[in-house]
């Protein structure tokens, strides 16, 4: 599902990512961690198609990225539900319109669309905000419409940049529960983040620990 092979990308002078490699298969889990400027991100948005191949491969739902075209990125890109950081929300248009947006692009039909942007609100509990303009949320609301949106077109692959960072414990686990159900049904996951607890609690995963954007692959094991 997403092979890369001695990726490298530089920003000038300072190299974010240095001769990564890595494979997954459909369904794996793979959390990236590391301290911050190490990487993450910068190797999450050259699986996404925000950033260039510079050197090395990476291949991410059977496309060579070094060799697609920005005209047939958005054919790839509905295959891959993204939450990063910055969370991207439309301020203006309401939880529901945010979360529908992938699905009207798709073509859906509007009762199929109705069903599913429901039921995903009501697993991160924003139903009773459907309504709500974005711009009135809190942070952590806007994060977990971003999350809504990533999860709704039901991708192959979530890319998942520190999605709990500004979530409370308790949505943190229901945030959780709705990755592990996406994994189980055959997602595969990319998950940046520092919280050891999470780690713990998806013993199954695959950890790729990135350090001035160099890789130490460890499976099955804990963050230490």
């Amino acid at each position: 599902m997403i092979h890369v092979q001695s990726l490298s990308y530089s920003f000038g002078n300072h190299w974010a990512l240095k001769d990564v490699s890595f494979s997954l298969a459909p369904g794996d889990f793979l959390f990236l961690v590391g301290p911050s400027g190490a990487g993450k991100t910068t190797l999450m948005r050259v699986l996404h198609g925000s950033l260039p191949v510079q050197r090395g491969r990476a291949e991410v739902a059977g496309v060579d990225l070094g060799k697609l075209k920005a005209g047939r990125l958005h054919y790839l890109r509905r295959q891959i539900g993204v939450v990063f950081q910055d969370f991207k929300v439309l301020a203006g248009r309401t939880v529901f319109d945010n979360v529908a947006l992938p699905l009207y692009v798709q073509g859906m039909k509007k009762q199929v669309i109705q069903h599913r942007v429901r039921a995903v609100l009501r697993s991160l509990e924003l139903d009773t905000k459907a309504q709500c303009p974005c711009q009135e949320l809190s942070g952590g609301e806007q994060q977990r419409v971003a999350i809504a949106r990533s999860v709704v077109i039901k991708p192959k692959i979530i890319l998942a940049d520190e999605p709990t960072g500004n979530l409370d414990h308790e949505l943190g686990q229901r945030l959780m529960h709705v990755f592990h159900q996406f994994n189980k049904h055959g997602t595969t996951i990319v998950f940046a983040t520092h919280n050891r607890e999470i780690l713990a609690n998806t013993p199954h995963a695959n950890i790729l620990y990135l350090r001035d954007g160099a890789t130490v692959v460890r499976e099955n094991a804990p963050y230490g």
